[in-house]
Protein backbone atom coordinates (compact mmCIF):
# COMPACT_ATOMS: atom_id res chain seq x y z
CA UNK A 1 0.00 0.00 0.00
CA UNK A 2 1.40 3.59 -1.10
CA UNK A 3 2.10 6.13 1.74
CA UNK A 4 -0.29 8.32 0.34
CA UNK A 5 -2.61 5.93 0.30
CA UNK A 6 -1.89 5.21 3.90
CA UNK A 7 -2.22 9.02 4.66
CA UNK A 8 -5.15 9.82 3.22
CA UNK A 9 -7.43 9.81 5.85
CA UNK A 10 -4.92 12.35 7.43
CA UNK A 11 -4.81 14.54 4.54
CA UNK A 12 -8.67 14.80 4.82
CA UNK A 13 -8.67 16.30 8.12
CA UNK A 14 -6.27 18.90 6.96
CA UNK A 15 -9.14 20.38 4.37
CA UNK A 16 -11.52 20.75 7.27
CA UNK A 17 -10.12 23.91 8.53
CA UNK A 18 -10.78 25.61 5.23
CA UNK A 19 -14.55 24.04 5.12
CA UNK A 20 -15.34 25.48 8.54
CA UNK A 21 -13.63 28.95 7.57
CA UNK A 22 -15.84 28.95 4.62
CA UNK A 23 -19.01 28.69 6.62
CA UNK A 24 -17.83 31.59 8.64
CA UNK A 25 -17.94 34.00 6.58
CA UNK A 26 -15.07 34.59 5.75
CA UNK A 27 -13.59 36.00 2.13
CA UNK A 28 -12.07 33.36 0.68
CA UNK A 29 -8.25 35.03 -1.27
CA UNK A 30 -6.88 31.95 -2.74
CA UNK A 31 -7.47 33.35 -6.14
CA UNK A 32 -7.95 37.04 -5.38
CA UNK A 33 -4.79 39.65 -6.01
CA UNK A 34 -4.42 40.29 -2.05
CA UNK A 35 -3.75 36.38 -1.65
CA UNK A 36 -0.84 36.22 -4.32
CA UNK A 37 0.52 39.43 -2.75
CA UNK A 38 0.00 38.05 0.64
CA UNK A 39 1.92 34.93 -0.60
CA UNK A 40 4.34 36.98 -2.28
CA UNK A 41 4.89 38.49 0.62
CA UNK A 42 5.47 36.00 2.70
CA UNK A 43 8.08 33.96 0.37
CA UNK A 44 10.02 37.25 -0.02
CA UNK A 45 10.14 37.58 4.30
CA UNK A 46 11.34 34.06 4.62
CA UNK A 47 14.07 34.54 1.63
CA UNK A 48 15.30 37.57 4.00
CA UNK A 49 15.23 34.80 7.21
CA UNK A 50 16.96 32.49 5.38
CA UNK A 51 19.47 34.90 4.28
CA UNK A 52 19.87 36.43 7.48
CA UNK A 53 23.92 35.90 8.27
CA UNK A 54 24.54 37.17 4.59
CA UNK A 55 22.46 40.37 5.59
CA UNK A 56 22.81 40.83 8.97
CA UNK A 57 19.28 41.26 9.92
CA UNK A 58 17.55 39.39 12.57
CA UNK A 59 14.64 37.13 11.80
CA UNK A 60 12.40 39.16 13.67
CA UNK A 61 12.37 42.45 11.13
CA UNK A 62 11.17 40.94 7.74
CA UNK A 63 8.83 38.65 9.72
CA UNK A 64 7.01 41.66 11.44
CA UNK A 65 6.74 43.45 8.87
CA UNK A 66 5.43 40.84 6.40
CA UNK A 67 3.23 40.46 9.30
CA UNK A 68 1.98 44.09 9.11
CA UNK A 69 1.46 44.11 4.83
CA UNK A 70 -0.39 41.08 5.14
CA UNK A 71 -2.54 42.04 8.18
CA UNK A 72 -2.76 45.51 5.63
CA UNK A 73 -3.76 43.47 2.79
CA UNK A 74 -6.40 41.71 4.91
CA UNK A 75 -8.24 45.22 5.79
CA UNK A 76 -7.88 46.63 2.60
CA UNK A 77 -9.45 43.50 1.19
CA UNK A 78 -12.51 43.61 3.55
CA UNK A 79 -12.77 47.63 3.22
CA UNK A 80 -15.63 47.55 0.71
CA UNK A 81 -17.07 44.58 1.84
CA UNK A 82 -20.43 44.11 4.20
CA UNK A 83 -18.02 41.69 5.75
CA UNK A 84 -16.12 44.43 8.22
CA UNK A 85 -17.35 43.05 11.38
CA UNK A 86 -15.64 39.42 10.81
CA UNK A 87 -12.89 41.28 9.79
CA UNK A 88 -12.86 42.96 12.93
CA UNK A 89 -13.28 39.94 14.80
CA UNK A 90 -10.05 38.12 13.08
CA UNK A 91 -8.16 40.96 13.94
CA UNK A 92 -9.18 41.17 17.56
CA UNK A 93 -8.73 37.52 17.96
CA UNK A 94 -5.31 37.35 16.47
CA UNK A 95 -4.32 40.28 18.39
CA UNK A 96 -5.78 38.92 21.55
CA UNK A 97 -3.96 35.82 20.79
CA UNK A 98 -0.55 37.52 20.28
CA UNK A 99 -0.70 39.38 23.07
CA UNK A 100 -1.89 36.61 25.98
CA UNK A 101 1.58 35.21 24.50
CA UNK A 102 3.54 38.22 24.87
CA UNK A 103 2.30 38.57 28.73
CA UNK A 104 3.47 34.98 28.92
CA UNK A 105 6.49 35.19 28.23
CA UNK A 106 7.05 38.26 29.53
CA UNK A 107 6.63 36.77 33.18
CA UNK A 108 8.42 33.27 32.40
CA UNK A 109 11.06 35.19 31.29
CA UNK A 110 11.29 37.72 33.99
CA UNK A 111 10.34 34.79 36.07
CA UNK A 112 13.45 32.88 35.28
CA UNK A 113 15.92 35.61 35.64
CA UNK A 114 15.04 36.32 39.06
CA UNK A 115 16.01 32.79 39.48
CA UNK A 116 19.11 33.07 37.97
CA UNK A 117 19.85 35.90 39.65
CA UNK A 118 19.14 34.46 43.29
CA UNK A 119 21.32 31.73 42.35
CA UNK A 120 18.61 29.16 42.48
CA UNK A 121 20.04 27.19 39.38
CA UNK A 122 23.68 26.75 40.75
CA UNK A 123 22.43 25.76 44.63
CA UNK A 124 20.22 23.36 42.77
CA UNK A 125 23.31 22.28 40.84
CA UNK A 126 25.79 22.17 43.71
CA UNK A 127 22.84 19.74 45.59
CA UNK A 128 22.13 17.47 43.27
CA UNK A 129 25.97 16.69 42.68
CA UNK A 130 26.59 16.66 45.72
CA UNK A 131 24.29 13.72 45.98
CA UNK A 132 26.13 11.71 43.67
CA UNK A 133 24.03 11.92 40.32
CA UNK A 134 25.90 11.06 36.97
CA UNK A 135 25.84 13.63 33.90
CA UNK A 136 23.59 11.40 32.07
CA UNK A 137 20.92 11.66 35.45
CA UNK A 138 21.34 15.66 35.50
CA UNK A 139 20.26 15.77 32.10
CA UNK A 140 17.50 13.92 33.00
CA UNK A 141 16.28 15.18 35.96
CA UNK A 142 16.75 18.74 34.52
Amino acid sequence: MSALLRFSPLLLLLAAPAALAADAGLMDFTASTYGYLAVGIFVIAYLFVIAEDILHLRKSKPVLVAAGLIWLLVGLAYQGTDAQEAMHGALEHNLLEYVELLLFLLAAMTFINTLEERGVFDALRAWLVSRGFSLRSLFWIT
